[in-house]
């Protein structure tokens, strides 16, 4: 029986997306079919001055590399997410992730949480902390 009707997964397609990803299969199994996976190109990424092809075009590419390395890592990883249920999407991160959770009345939103070894607090990186602010789902932070 399934215990979550929407799930989201924010990927940030950094190496150590591989330890979120274990996590959610191992916490999750049976709702697979369920979960959403978000990636969010951050803006002005493909935004460079002197360039002699079209922004348009450098973005269409910064997408596509993107859109293959989230395929990629996810194949590589064995989770299996439909394609209508993979989300590429540009702008900053934490108001997307937000934004798209709103949109699928998503009922858990799950977050890495980059954690820098000197720090003895153990805090949130920046996104995690923006996406758990103000958010009005369950966020599950996943240090990794």
């Amino acid at each position: 029986m399934a215990r979550f009707r929407s799930l989201l997964l924010a990927l940030d397609l950094e190496s150590e997306s591989r330890a979120l990803i274990d996590r959610v299969l191992f916490m999750y199994p049976d709702e697979i079919e369920h979960l959403h996976v978000v990636h969010v190109v951050k803006q002005g990424l493909y935004e460079t001055e002197g360039n002699a092809d079209s922004p348009d075009a450098d973005r269409q590419r910064l997408l596509d590399h993107a859109r293959l390395q989230l395929r990629e890592l996810m194949w590589r990883h064995g989770l299996a997410v439909s394609a209508e249920r993979i989300h590429l999407l540009q702008g900053e991160p934490a108001f997307e992730i937000k934004r798209l959770a709103a949109e699928l009345d998503a009922e858990l939103v799950i977050v890495g949480s980059h954690c820098k070894p000197s720090d003895w607090l153990q805090v949130p990186g920046p996104t995690t902390n923006c996406v758990i602010q103000g958010i009005s789902t369950d966020v599950m932070a996943v240090k990794i």
